[in-house]
């Protein structure tokens, strides 16, 4: 179902503990918990992660008009402490976006990856108000903006007791939480008509 695991915060390709799918060794951030990803996403693989999964897996719900599942990651084996879903459909302001959505316990670095951060948490960038909120499974989650690059807008927040990420490219691709987004976790509910979509350039951190 997945192919070679890489780094959270890199994506780069790690060895491998023998015997072991919880613990890898990468050669520019030591110690890390591997990130699986599969080549092609779909309803039986989603089903398979998400089955004794610790955190949530996040989607758009309802998914935006012409938009689809493009690719999910997960780090940590068995139970996922992290979870990635990327998105991809028309963006706001046209041309088109992709949205990468991160569940993750404290200290797996998968968000920083995404985002461009280079530690594990994302520390000060929570303080102040916030800068917008999501509604995640009916609770409502506030998210502060990330300062990352100029390819790409970046908000954090919590939800459920662990970290809660919305990466976008480009940085327009903001405009879709205009609006309040709704998030639905997959744990609870992976409908049969959830739109999935070709493999994304963004599903790895690093890209």
């Amino acid at each position: 179902m997945s192919v070679t695991p890489v780094c959270p915060r890199c994506g780069e390709a790690l060895v491998v503990r023998p015997g072991s799918t919880a613990e890898a060794w990468c050669h520019v951030h030591g110690a890390v918990t591997p990130l699986h990803h599969t080549v092609l996403v779909a309803h039986d693989a989603i089903s398979a992660v998400t089955a004794d999964a610790r955190v949530p897996a996040w989607v758009p719900d309802p998914m935006p008009v012409g938009w689809s599942v493009t690719g999910m990651a997960w780090g940590g084996e068995p139970g996922a402490r992290a979870i990635v879903v990327d998105c991809a459909g028309p963006a706001p302001l046209g041309g088109s976006a992709e949205l990468v959505l991160v569940a993750e316990e404290p200290g797996t670095g998968v968000g920083c990856g995404y985002a461009g951060l280079p530690g594990l948490d994302p520390g000060e960038v929570i303080e102040g108000p916030s800068s917008v909120d999501v509604k995640a499974a009916g609770q409502h989650a506030p998210l502060w903006a990330v300062p990352t690059t100029d390819d790409r807008a970046a908000f954090v927040g919590e939800a459920y007791g662990v970290w809660l990420w919305l990466v976008m490219w480009p940085m327009s691709a903001a405009w879709l939480l205009a609006e309040q987004l709704q998030l639905l976790d997959l744990r609870d509910r992976i409908y049969p008509d959830l739109p999935l979509g070709p493999p994304s350039e963004h599903l790895l951190p690093g890209r």
